[in-house]
């Protein structure tokens, strides 16, 4: 390859995708980049803490100025370059006046920003409608129990709630129900208690 065709290909690089953070030292797989899809937030987000965790100890993660600035890194797009850029600008402003490269708060804001902005805010809605449908099917209680463990924290129930005991009870077999209440002297009175007595 001449030296003329090389430096054209160093001075065109591909910007769909950003460019390696850390050459190979980096373990797993970067996120795919968020264009501002609101589809994608969550797994985004999920996808790059599964990579700062298998990279914890790595200078790139373990800053939180340097975390921040990476995960800002694959937030790319016409619809998101605005907000990408305003969040670096503000975690600039923070250290300029008196946070430090170290802070975790910087990475508490940026996320928190993220979320308020990206999240898909009809999820908790989802999750409400479908504990409400929720029902256990072919004996599977294991699937049933962690089905609804998983919906009722999307959809902001607490555990000690009667709303969400009584969409556990509904959700399990007419039979199995009956089961429980004949075979306890005492009614179990929380859902833990359902859980276990549903075993």
């Amino acid at each position: 390859m001449s030296a003329e065709a090389n430096t054209m290909i160093t001075q065109n690089p591909d910007t769909s995708t950003p460019a390696p953070s850390n050459g190979t030292s980096l373990l797993g797989s970067h996120p795919k980049p968020f264009d501002g899809n609101r589809e994608n937030a969550k797994e985004f987000m999920r996808s790059f803490k599964h990579w700062w965790h298998l990279n914890n100890e790595k200078a790139a993660f373990n800053i939180p100025y340097k975390h921040i600035a990476l995960c800002i890194s694959y937030i790319i797009g016409r619809k998101v370059e605005d907000w990408a850029d305003a969040q670096q600008e503000a975690m600039d402003e923070r250290v300029s006046l008196s946070y430090n490269w170290l802070n975790e708060a910087l990475w508490n804001k940026f996320e928190k920003a993220f979320n308020n902005t990206y999240m898909d805010l009809a999820e908790g809605v989802r999750a409400n409608k479908d504990l409400q449908e929720l029902h256990m099917k072919d004996g599977d209680i294991d699937m049933y129990i962690a089905t609804f463990k998983k919906l009722l924290k999307f959809a902001s129930y607490k555990e000690d709630e009667q709303g969400a005991l009584k969409m556990f009870k509904t959700g399990l077999p007419a039979r199995l129900n009956v089961r429980i209440i004949n075979n306890h002297q005492t009614i179990p009175a929380t859902l833990e208690e359902w859980i276990d007595a549903a075993y």
